[in-house]
């Protein structure tokens, strides 16, 4: 499990690593938990998140030659879910410069799941987004390209992105402030931690010919 942490978070997993934690709790399956290590600095945030994009594509395509049966899960809050974000679709356009290319499709086949939380290039138009976000709240201050946006949406199946409609950076028309992004975590903990555990273990499965309550006939 990759976490990567928000602007201006001291190196190491960041708030979103709660969920990392409960995961290991919860699941039976061994989990190695992992810092993303990138400069998360606000001067120079393109630069920033292009570095840890391209840091976080190196850490995947290594752990997949070492380790080629191990589950991949990203998680990344505020500069952490753009860089996530761009590492998959590519990075760059508008405000954040030139385009870079994203990791390979194979590559990408390696993750199991996507966690992103406060995500400043979130989309309207998002087909894995589970917030309180409306499409009237409109797009994230650093919105992507049209094509980006279609290589994320085709892996809507293992994404799942979280926007407070108040939060101002990832719902610019939504009236929001930067209370409402900080709030993030707090707001959509329980429901990631329970889609990334679900993504990992699979639904929990009844066992057959067994029913929730027994009759008891005398």
């Amino acid at each position: 499990m990759i976490s990567c942490r928000a602007t201006l978070e001291v190196q190491g997993e960041g708030q979103i690593g709660q969920i990392a934690e409960y995961v290991q709790l919860a699941t039976s399956q061994t989990v190695e938990r992992v810092a993303l290590e990138y400069p998360a600095i606000l001067e120079g945030y393109a630069e920033s998140a292009a570095t840890g994009a391209e840091a976080l594509k190196q850490l995947i395509s290594k752990q997949a030659k070492e380790c080629p049966n191990q589950k991949i899960v990203l998680m990344g809050y505020s500069q952490g879910a753009q860089v996530v974000g761009d590492a998959i679709s590519g990075g760059g356009y508008g405000q954040m410069g030139e385009l870079i290319p994203g990791m390979s499709a194979e590559l990408i086949d390696r993750i199991t799941a996507v966690v992103l939380m406060g995500d400043p290039r979130h989309m309207a138009c998002e087909e894995y987004h589970h917030g309180t976000a409306r499409k009237e709240d409109g797009d994230g201050v650093f919105p992507r390209s049209p094509e980006q946006m279609a290589i994320l949406n085709s892996y809507k199946n293992k994404i799942s992105s979280y926007c407070n409609r108040k939060d101002a950076l990832c719902a610019v028309g939504g009236r929001g402030n930067l209370g409402g992004h900080y709030d993030t975590i707090s707001l959509f903990v329980t429901p990631a931690k329970e889609w990334l555990l679900e993504m990992i273990d699979g639904p929990e499965q009844e066992l057959p010919g067994v029913p929730d309550e027994l009759e008891v006939t005398q």
